[in-house]
């Protein structure tokens, strides 16, 4: 991710800078299942691609995007089939830049019902499934463990008109069902 270009912004001193957060994980139940909130440091895309292969394949990809700056339609659009997990590292690879760096949308990569990795807008990787495995490959990063991820407030999303051919690309790199937004996609 470049010094120019941010996805979450917080407000100090009057003014809108990026949000960082430190390296860091927590543990929580919502709904009886136990999940990390992960703060990812300073490459999110990075850390999703070395915790995808804790995911068995095959594995579905929801694309929920939130606030199009296009004539595409909000929604979430779920791949059509199921993918190999170097599909899905292509597809990290190809829009890094876009997942990391732009605040419009929200990223599933899911093997149900063994678990999934959920990159929100806000810049937090939500994990289910391996805790254990997830955990260590944490710890081996050197992430510490927190009572509580905090997402700042105030906050700021940030979309960035030269990543907006990405918003195009994505939506015909593959194959998509679409869905309408749900209440919590816009959290």
């Amino acid at each position: 991710m470049t010094s120019q270009k941010w996805k979450l912004g917080t407000v100090r001193s009057g003014e809108d800078v990026a949000w960082n957060y430190e390296p860091s994980y927590a543990r929580q139940v919502v709904g009886g299942v136990e999940r990390l909130v992960i703060a990812p440091g300073s490459d999110p895309v990075e850390l999703l691609r070395e915790l995808l292969p804790l995911l068995p394949e095959p594995l579905w990809v929801l694309y929920v995007l939130i606030t199009p700056r296009s004539d595409a339609q909000a929604g979430r659009y779920q791949s059509a089939t199921k993918h190999t997990r170097d599909e899905v590292q292509a597809l990290l690879e190809r829009f890094k830049d876009y997942f990391a760096s732009d605040g419009r949308h929200n990223l599933w990569l899911a093997a149900p019902p063994a678990g999934q990795l959920v990159f929100d807008r806000h810049e937090a990787i939500y994990a289910y499934g391996p805790i254990a495995e997830i955990v260590a490959r944490l710890k081996e990063k050197n992430f510490a463990e927190v009572e509580t991820i905090r997402i700042p407030v105030p906050h700021s999303h940030h979309f960035h008109e030269e990543l907006d051919d990405d918003e195009k690309a994505i939506l015909e790199y593959w194959e998509w069902g679409l869905a309408q937004l749900q209440e919590t996609d816009d959290l």
